[in-house]
């Protein structure tokens, strides 16, 4: 009899995978007012003429040039360096399975990587889990108006951003018996098919849910463009 019972302990947990604890700790960000207007102590045709001609030899792309309109449209595309133009929060991810921890902090406007055990386990004993490569890229557009004032010309900088999501992931097999950790896709990652909806927001707006991603602007992108006029 207490041979059969201690096979039976056996069994029963022979079949049980070996749980991971994961946890987050998101920190939404602040939104800081940013002053996007300027008036210059120069008329209206200088400032226009010297505005175009800076914002030339920047990396920001002119899409459109209307004098008669007093409208400039420029934008740009980046995947480095994002957290730099928006603040989207930080985030705080802890992943511990077995002896290994694996654990992320990291601002989520930019690329990252973090660890969480699978929801669906099919090799038990074994745990499956995977590292998740976060590769968002942000696409900012900014409508510049020019027009004369009574002390000179005003120039104010109204931009729209849209923070992007995409993701790849490896799969790893933890096997308690051996005590590995093993990298299961040896072609390559995989791409992360679920749709992440983007962020988008406008200067001086907080964008996206509570629930999941905020992003505000940093006043990187408008501060560029003003800070032009005293060139």
């Amino acid at each position: 009899m207490k041979y059969l019972y201690i096979s039976v302990i056996f069994i029963l947990t022979s079949c049980a995978s070996t749980p991971a604890n994961y946890s987050v700790d998101y920190v939404s960000p602040n939104l800081i007012p940013i002053d996007n207007e300027k008036i210059v102590d120069s008329d209206f045709d200088d400032v226009w003429d010297d505005l175009v001609g800076d914002l030339s030899k920047t990396f920001y792309v002119i899409n459109n040039i209307d004098k008669q309109s007093r409208l400039l449209n420029v934008s740009f595309r980046i995947t480095d360096g994002i957290s730099n133009y928006v603040d989207c929060g930080v985030s705080d991810k802890k992943f511990s399975l077995a002896s290994k921890e694996l654990n992320s902090k990291y601002k989520v406007a930019d690329s990252s990587s973090y660890f969480y055990e699978a929801d669906v386990q099919t090799n038990v004993p074994n745990t499956i889990y995977y590292e998740v490569f976060r590769l968002p890229s942000l696409e900012g557009r900014a409508n510049i108006y020019v027009a004369p004032s009574d002390n000179g010309t005003k120039v104010s900088v109204n931009s729209r951003y849209t923070w992007i999501f995409r993701g790849e992931y490896d799969t790893y097999l933890y096997m308690p018996l051996y005590n590995s950790h093993n990298r299961q896709n040896q072609v390559g990652r995989r791409q992360i098919t679920d749709i992440v909806e983007p962020v988008a927001f406008n200067t001086n707006q907080i964008g996206g849910e509570p629930s999941d991603v905020q992003c505000v602007s940093t006043g990187k992108f408008e501060n560029e463009i003003l800070n032009l006029l005293n060139s």
